[in-house]
Parts: C-alpha cells; sequence; structure tokens
C-alpha cells in the first residue's frame, strides 16, 4: 500500500514534470509567434513610412519643379519687358543725351 502510494506520487510528479514543460514549450512557441509577428508587423510598419516619406519626397520634387519652372518663365517674361522697354526707349535717351551735349558744348 505504501509502495503503491509512493509509486502514483511518482506518476504525478513525472505527469506533472511533463505537464511544465510541455507548458514551457507551449509558452516558447506563443513568445516565438508574438515576436515573429511582431517583427512582422515592425516591417509593414517601417516600409509604410518609408513609402509615405518616399512619396512626399517625390510630390515636394514635383512641386519644386513646378515653382522653378513657373519662376524661370517669369524671369524670361520680365527680361523680354525689360528689352522691350529699352528699345522703345533707347532712341529718345540718345536724342535726349545728344541734345544736352549740343546745349553745353554748342553744336559744331
Amino acid at each position: 500500500m505504501v509502495l503503491e502510494a509512493l509509486e502514483r506520487i511518482q506518476d504525478a510528479e513525472k505527469k506533472v514534470e511533463e505537464m511544465r514543460q510541455t507548458a514551457q514549450k507551449e509558452i516558447l512557441t506563443y513568445e516565438q509567434k508574438k515576436a515573429q509577428k511582431f517583427k512582422q508587423l515592425q516591417d509593414e510598419s517601417q516600409e509604410k513610412v518609408s513609402k509615405m516619406l518616399r512619396d512626399r519626397e517625390r510630390q515636394l520634387a514635383e512641386q519644386l519643379e513646378q515653382e522653378r519652372v513657373l519662376l524661370l518663365s517669369e524671369a524670361k517674361e520680365q527680361d523680354q519687358e525689360f528689352r522691350n522697354k529699352y528699345e522703345k526707349k533707347k532712341d529718345a535717351i540718345v536724342d535726349h543725351i545728344i541734345e544736352r551735349v549740343k546745349k553745353v558744348y554748342g553744336s559744331q
């Protein structure tokens, strides 16, 4: 009877040890799955952030190019306006200078 009780206790201890080892394996497997899922989510999040940054960078580059084109166009228009004004006023200014020289130095 005592031997029988000891055997039952030993069997129970073995079963408890087996259950403990099984539980540890399950916990380890669960931790690995969660770590893997976390890594996957982290990678996906990083990819989304990278994509957002690339999209924003592309958008800003396009906007900058549009502004550059607009500024070049405006600069060309202003340059042409200055050239037109210069051409219109050039002859009048030259005539005015000649008249002033004639008045100051007299006509020879």
